[in-house]
């Protein structure tokens, strides 16, 4: 009996010990997945950084373009109709486009200013395709 209670503690304390083997070893594994995660974020923000600037030249490239066209539209009296026409054409759709790339810069600037919203969004997202691979696996998967 007292043999039977030795080797049975001796049982638990081995499972436990693997146990604790394992939980080390995923916490350890997920410890350098998320730092992965965050080194690569972290490098793809920096990536960002210069394009904000770009962004912010080609604005101002669009701006000196658009008074170039309404200096040319001003000064000229002599163009005719169609040649103006095209000109106030050309200056609506400098306009649209100043607007889309201000809103451009803002999402980069949103971006690059807080980065732990896509992180979250990153973890987010892992965390449901993991869910739904489990689910998968377990053959819980409901049918499509």
């Amino acid at each position: 009996m007292a043999k039977t209670l030795k080797d049975l503690l001796l049982a638990l304390l081995n499972a436990t010990l693997i146990l604790l083997a394992i939980c080390l070893f995923l916490g350890w594994k997920l410890a350098s997945t998320v730092d992965d995660i965050t080194t690569g974020f972290s490098e793809k923000v920096q990536i960002v950084g210069p394009l904000k600037d770009e962004i912010r030249g080609v604005r101002g490239e669009l701006t000196a373009l658009r008074s170039d066209l309404a200096s040319i539209q001003t000064n000229d009296s002599e163009t005719d109709s169609a040649v103006g026409q095209r000109i106030s054409a050309a200056l609506t759709t400098l306009d649209q486009l100043e607007q889309k790339m201000q809103a451009s810069q803002a999402r980069i600037a949103e971006i690059t200013d807080s980065p732990d919203e896509m992180i979250n969004s990153a973890i987010e997202k892992t965390a449901d395709e993991i869910a739904d691979r489990i689910i998968a696996i377990r053959g819980c998967e409901p049918a499509s």
